[in-house]
């Protein structure tokens, strides 16, 4: 019993100790302990030296006039009338002018310490269906400055996660001071980082081909690759969207879950080679894609009373509604399941489909929707429901 007495002060003195080192834990002992002690022997005081104009004669007149004088409010209601109540009064005065000294002190540190770690790229982000943009370079800026162009007037949230510093973070957060852009320092990579910025919770991923530092550009796709493998095991369901270097990188990356791959560079050759017919046609096309200011091409639903309706048709309305030029479709494509062909319900189909079910390799799943662009159709092609988007040059 002697032991056990003894560990369990010796884990009271630890508990104690551990707490004070921490400023959240000073607050903790001090709001919780000392105030406690004042007040119950303020009425203990009181109660032994009782005559019959005192004031503080049970717990609760106690804790009051503990309350009004340790916040220095005082309204003098109750007040010790004995003098070891005087005296204990004294103590509470010195004593919360300390206490509060040292409550707002701490509180401060906690903030001071919040603002900076939120600064620095190091707290958890708390965001929802947020879009993740991982790695750093050059590009970084003329991609955030590129989201809103397209996304129009729907709000969106920014977390930017990369091993940039302090003060790189704040020139973003000054060039884009429109934008609601958070920060996670650190390797996009790792489980740990990504659940910083809460991937679990995020709508869209962004992966560019991260050259920050010291890093070869040769080896970003490495890294990327690293990146989407990480992100698919946390949260199958996001969309990716990947940056990368070299073609024969395109595959593995595809492979691991990456939804949509744009090559680094890949329109150069096409560009400079126009050029030797006419500078005319590189102009052009930077024209037409790379405007941040106004996006030329913008994707349109289809109207719903369009369908069925033939290619013409379509074109007339956005020339008629906006000026519009329609100059490609988007269909949508999705693959046959052993469902779309198991469609009866004889005995022969569910044996079949009882065997599929036991093998358990999803082929009653749905199969993930593919796109296919139709550019320029012919005037009589004739508007499906598989076409849902429309690129049109305003």
């Amino acid at each position: 019993m002697k032991r056990i007495k003894q560990g369990f002060f010796r884990n009271i003195l630890f508990f104690i100790k551990t707490k004070w080192s921490e400023p959240s834990g000073r607050i903790f002992l001090l709001i919780g302990t000392i105030p406690f002690i004042l007040w119950y022997l303020m009425y203990f005081v009181e109660f032994l030296n009782r005559t019959p104009d005192t004031q503080i004669t049970n717990l609760f007149d106690s804790a009051w006039w503990l309350l009004v004088t340790i916040t220095t409010v005082g309204y003098g209601d109750y007040v010790p009338k004995s003098v070891p109540g005087k005296l204990v009064g004294m103590a509470t005065v010195f004593v919360g002018v300390s206490v509060f000294s040292v409550v707002s002190g701490s509180v401060a540190s906690i903030l001071v310490d919040l603002r900076l770690k939120e600064r620095r790229g190091l707290n958890k982000v708390n965001l929802k269906d947020h879009i993740l943009i991982l790695g750093w370079n050059p590009n970084l800026e003329k991609t955030i400055m590129s989201i809103p162009l397209f996304l129009g007037n729907r709000n969106f949230n920014l977390v930017l996660v990369n091993d940039g510093n302090e003060d790189e973070y704040d020139e973003i957060r000054t060039k884009f001071m429109g934008y609601n852009i958070r920060f996670v320092h650190g390797d996009f990579t790792k489980e740990s980082v990504l659940k910083r910025a809460n991937i679990d919770f995020a709508s869209t991923v962004i992966i560019l081909a991260d050259v920050y530092g010291k890093k070869v550009f040769d080896e970003a796709d490495e890294r990327s690759l690293l990146a989407v493998l990480t992100i698919k095991a946390i949260n199958p369901e996001i969309k990716i969207f990947c940056e990368v270097v070299k073609q024969e990188k395109v595959k593995h990356i595809v492979r691991a879950g990456a939804d949509n791959i744009i090559q680094n560079s890949e329109f150069n050759p096409i560009l400079i080679s126009s050029s030797l017919v006419s500078p005319a046609i590189p102009s052009f096309f930077r024209e037409l894609i790379v405007n941040y200011d106004e996006p030329k091409v913008k994707l349109e639903s289809i109207p719903r009373h369009l369908v069925g309706k033939k290619f013409i048709d379509l074109f007339h309305f956005f020339r008629e509604k906006a000026k519009g030029m329609v100059v490609a479709l988007m269909t949508t494509e999705r693959e046959l399941t052993i469902d779309d062909l198991l469609t009866s319900d004889n005995a022969i189909d569910a044996f079949i489909r009882a065997k599929f079910k036991e093998a358990e390799q999803g082929y009653f799943e749905s199969e993930e929707e593919k796109y296919k662009i139709k550019i320029n159709p012919d005037d009589t092609y004739v508007i499906t429901e598989e076409d849902s988007l429309a690129f049109v040059i305003y």
